[in-house]
């Protein structure tokens, strides 16, 4: 009876311990990369019901399977673009897209929305993000935890476009939380102006990419990003104060493109930059022969 007692002590000791540790696991990515979303705001999603992401994810690629092979090509392939002026426009691009806080989401879209939103100019739309921005990575935290999947940098040798350390050495790869507010924030701006769609999905799509660019995030992270973003916006509508921003925030947006359009030289060269694409660097394999 001893025997089994201390058998079942150590066995919940030791179920104790891993479970401390999955939870000290998700408490560091999350400091890391979730709570600076959106200095003291809570998302719309907070206590209410959020889409269980694991059930909508694929599984993340493991090492040597054929999914991760192409992450590492294209980590490979897209390490020197910077030597050309085109690429060098695109890794500043890739640079600049690493400010995940609203202000500079926001600014990131400026070309494509044809209007220079702020939190002076747009008070309800910055806030609006900031809120949208920390559900997209209370809803992505969990995936990142769960996998646990390395950084291509951290796998391969080669640079980056930002200084490495930080959040950047401790936090995952899968899915790119970077990818998930980009996309999120592109579709819920698209709804807002869309006759300027198009421009601004690219734009969406292209601050995914440009965690690529950049060497912080693996091809299939950003397109499980994609997959976050549209899950995270989706449940969105569903809450009454979301719906009442978004009105507030497309109305000041609509106020701006009639009394300050934004048009700058430097939209020229991001059009050419938001063109580009990673998966384009991935040299192809010879075709096979036919006898």
């Amino acid at each position: 009876m001893n025997a089994d007692k201390k058998l079942h002590g150590d066995a919940m000791k030791k179920k104790s311990s891993i479970l401390g540790l999955g939870l000290l696991i998700l408490f560091a990515v999350n400091c890391a990369y979730g709570q600076a979303a959106a200095p003291g705001l809570s998302g719309y999603l907070k206590g209410g019901p959020t889409p269980d992401i694991l059930l909508i994810l694929p599984p993340a690629p493991v090492s040597g399977d054929q999914r991760d092979a192409l992450d590492r090509a294209i980590f490979k392939a897209t390490r020197s673009l910077d030597g050309s002026p085109q690429g060098k426009a695109r890794w500043q691009m890739a640079a600049a897209d690493n400010d995940y806080l609203a202000p500079g989401v926001l600014k990131g879209f400026a070309c494509s929305l044809g209007v220079e939103a702020n939190k002076d100019n747009a008070p309800r739309l910055s806030e609006m993000l900031a809120r949208v921005i920390q559900d997209s990575s209370d809803v992505a935290v969990g995936a990142k935890a769960k996998y646990a999947r390395k950084r291509p940098f951290l796998v391969d040798e080669g640079r980056i476009c930002v200084a490495r350390g930080g959040y950047l050495e401790t936090s995952f790869d899968y899915p790119s939380g970077h990818a998930t507010q980009g996309w999120a924030a592109a579709l819920i701006l698209a709804e807002m102006l869309p006759d300027r769609a198009t421009e601004i999905l690219a734009r969406g799509r292209a601050y995914g990419d440009s965690r690529l660019f950049c060497g912080v995030h693996n091809a299939s992270a950003v397109e499980a990003g994609h997959l976050v973003g549209a899950a995270v916006v989706s449940a969105e509508h569903t809450t009454q104060k979301f719906l009442e921003d978004w009105k507030a925030a497309q109305a000041e947006l609509l106020a701006l493109r009639k009394k300050d359009p934004y048009t700058s030289d430097a939209c020229t060269s991001e059009a050419l930059s938001v063109a580009m694409s990673p998966y384009s660097y991935v040299p192809t394999a010879p075709a096979a022969e036919h006898h």
